[in-house]
């Protein structure tokens, strides 16, 4: 079942236009070149995207980050260090974004949790 083109639409005001990942299962094997995955696979699956297109970003840009770090760097290729490595602080930029919009981040370490009856003074000391 291909998903609505308004999903598809927010998804990729999120990810970008890039061909790595397609939009629906009919697109896969992809053409030209091959995909990681489709949109579709990632926003039904209820452990990955859950329905959600803020989820299914923060899998997309975890996946490009991931592939991102294990490839080679080839200097003929790609250029100089200095690229790479602003390319890599760019797509975990994004990823911390979307882990912290999808509620996926740590909390912080010096964070203190209160009640709702203690944030209105109602406890007593």
């Amino acid at each position: 079942m291909a998903l609505d083109p308004a999903i598809i639409s927010l998804i990729r005001d999120e990810i970008g236009d890039d061909v790595d990942f397609v939009n629906d299962n009919t697109d896969l094997p992809g053409s030209p070149y091959p995909a990681y995955d489709s949109l579709e696979n990632i926003y039904t699956d209820e452990d990955r995207g859950n329905y959600s297109p803020i989820n299914t970003a923060l899998v997309v840009w975890r996946r490009r980050l991931g592939n991102h770090t294990m490839r080679a760097f080839d200097l003929a290729k790609e250029g100089n260090w200095y690229a790479r490595s602003q390319k890599t602080k760019f797509l975990q930029s994004q990823v911390a974004k979307y882990a912290r919009l999808a509620g996926q981040a740590g909390q912080a370490s010096n964070d203190a949790i209160t009640s709702e009856a203690e944030s209105q003074g109602l406890t007593s000391a």
